[in-house]
């Protein structure tokens, strides 16, 4: 493959995952196991339009303090299988509709199910 093909392909991949919300993990973006240009969609569901805006770099950091895994239950990619299909999301401390910003200090790591159980909660 030709280094254009793979610069255009890593940007369209960002472009999924940013712009549109689509849950695409990388090696450096939640899937540690992943080998280097390897993209696996997580979830047939988009983030929400206010959690797209979240950079790449700071996703990324975000995970790796939370250690790649749930803050909540503890679960990671370690122990997923196909019939737990969840996977790893980044949560607002302070909402982003309430003025939370999308930096380290207002986002934690937590698995789908532990994100939807928070958001109902929060009703």
């Amino acid at each position: 493959m030709s280094r254009a093909i793979k610069t255009e392909w890593a940007r369209r991949v960002r472009e999924l995952r940013t712009e549109f919300g689509w849950p695409v993990a990388t090696k450096t973006t939640g899937r540690p196991d992943l080998w280097i240009g390897v993209y696996v969609l997580l979830a047939d569901r988009q983030s929400p339009e206010h959690d797209r805006n979240i950079k790449d770099e700071v996703r990324r950091e975000v995970l790796r303090r939370d250690g790649y895994k749930c803050r909540e239950c503890g679960w990671s990619h370690e122990e997923w299988n196909p019939s737990d299909p969840r996977h790893l999301e980044l949560h607002h401390i302070v909402h982003h509709v309430k003025g939370g910003k999308n930096v380290e200090a207002n986002l934690k790591t937590l698995c789908t199910s532990c994100h939807d159980k928070t958001h109902a909660e929060e009703r």
